[in-house]
């Protein structure tokens, strides 16, 4: 089949404009309050053993008033089910991690991280998510490694529209203990429906002198935990 010169430049055309749009897509920061479900499913090797965690974190964010609710359900090989809630309020320096009618209070250090991709994000491509537009939803995928760390690496979907968090894909090829792991948001939506989710229980919950808190929950609630602090 023969193609005409013509026809050639009006694709390269077309083509440069396709990569251009693309190119220009830069990282995007999720809005100051949103609310959603995380759905997870992760594969993990670890000493030889494989196994699978499965679960979903109930997520309020809100820089606003720099407060983050994680409400855990989870259930992992071997393990059983757990369920954990965290409550973490940076204003008063304090989080709280209750698990049944069990409420203990720790000191949170350091300020709350704004929820963006990073700026060495690659933006590796714009895709209709569920359908062809308009009934589809549009998305921008970007993919990041943690710093220093090369077999760490992420993909991140994002909506064009509000940049609201949409899938993640991460996956860690450590020789002791590789993981892949896969993150879907759902029922995502925009403010805070009720601000009472971020009110600790009645009586006030039992102090612990505890530095270091980044061991707190489970390895998937720290995994969710770790996302909104250096969000990949």
């Amino acid at each position: 089949m023969h193609i005409s010169s013509s026809t050639m430049q009006l694709f390269a055309v077309l083509l440069w404009a396709v990569l251009g749009l693309c190119a220009g897509q830069k990282p995007c920061c999720t809005p100051d309050q949103w609310e959603g479900t995380t759905q997870e499913l992760q594969g993990f090797l670890v000493d030889d053993k494989l196994g699978t965690v499965y679960g979903t974190v109930e997520v309020s964010y809100d820089f606003t008033n720099q407060k983050l609710a994680l409400a855990e359900n989870l259930n992992e090989t071997g393990s059983g089910n757990t369920k954990l809630k965290v409550i973490q309020d940076y204003k008063k320096g304090t989080q709280y991690a209750i698990q049944g009618n069990s409420c203990m209070e720790f000191a949170l250090k350091g300020s709350m991280r704004k929820q963006c991709i990073p700026d060495n994000a690659t933006h590796i491509g714009t895709f209709s998510f569920g359908g062809m537009a308009p009934d589809g939803l549009e998305c921008d995928a970007f993919m990041t490694t943690v710093a220093g760390m090369d077999n760490v690496y992420a993909i991140s979907d994002m909506t064009r529209d509000g940049c609201y968090p949409v899938t993640q894909v991460s996956v860690n090829l450590m020789r002791e203990h590789s993981t892949m792991t896969t993150q879907v948001f759902t029922d995502v939506t925009p403010g805070i429906k009720d601000p009472s989710i971020f009110t600790p229980p009645v009586p006030p919950c039992d102090k612990v002198m505890l530095e270091d808190t980044t061991e707190l929950g489970s390895d998937f609630l720290k995994r969710v935990r770790r996302s909104f602090e250096q969000f990949i």
